[in-house]
């Protein structure tokens, strides 16, 4: 009797025809250029065929294609015709490919992460919500496994792991900060560090709502350990909910 396993299935071919998701490339190819000359310096020969904003752009297209599901699927869809006409990218080797996440810096992505935000319309309102003078935003941490090479993320007792430290934007429904540390750092103190004025921060765990001023030398969120209080400076206004 045979029996059907998705591991012995194999894989449909790609077609150019099969992808879906270039239209957003007019607005991302723009704001992606100005990282085309990113790391370019390290390279001896100075003749990488790979550049960020092609890296980018090939992992952006396979979040939209889950045919698009690993390096060699992304390396396949470089190779199409309309994906190099849409993309601005050329044939893109695996090599190329596996050896770009370590040679691109992810932290040159957040200023273009954080345009495309800022041009996100609040997708809705609520009448409840209309007296509140700043931008409700969300706030909670997760732990994620890390791996156990990862020294700097031990967590417990020979265990690593990593706190996602998340914002996100109630109206607009997208997320508008993040931040990766040890599973062990202070949810409060790294959000003390990122606060901005004419916000309205909520934070699930100590069940508080933090409101900053515009002005942002006036902020200082309370509740968060003692020493961040010493070297923060400004007040703002909190109160417990629940």
């Amino acid at each position: 009797m045979f029996l059907y396993s998705p591991m012995n299935a194999k894989k449909p071919k790609l077609n150019q025809h099969d992808l879906k998701g270039f239209k957003y490339f007019k607005l991302l190819s723009r704001l992606l250029s100005q990282l085309h000359d990113a790391a370019c310096q390290r390279g001896r020969a100075h003749n990488r065929e790979l550049h960020m904003d092609q890296y980018i752009s090939l992992l952006t297209l396979s979040f939209f294609n889950p045919l698009c599901e690993s390096l060699r699927s992304i390396q396949r869809a470089s190779e199409l015709k309309k994906v190099q006409r849409k993309l601005g990218v050329g044939r893109a080797s695996l090599g190329s490919l596996s050896e770009a996440a370590r040679v691109f810096d992810s932290e040159l992505l957040k200023p273009i992460l954080g345009e495309l935000a800022h041009r996100i319309q609040p997708a809705a309102s609520h009448a409840r919500l209309s007296d509140i003078e700043g931008i409700v935003t969300l706030v909670d941490g997760t732990i994620l496994q890390a791996l156990p090479k990862m020294i700097w993320a031990l967590w417990k007792k020979d265990h690593n792991a990593l706190k996602m430290h998340l914002q996100f934007e109630l109206l607009k429904g997208i997320p508008v900060a993040a931040e990766i540390t040890a599973a062990n750092a202070n949810e409060k103190d790294v959000l003390a560090e990122s606060l901005q004025g004419g916000r309205v921060y909520v934070l699930d765990r100590i069940r508080q709502v933090l409101a900053v001023p515009e002005d942002p030398r006036r902020r200082q969120p309370l509740g968060m350990s003692n020493t961040r209080q010493r070297n923060v400076r400004g007040r703002c206004r909190t109160r417990a909910v629940g």
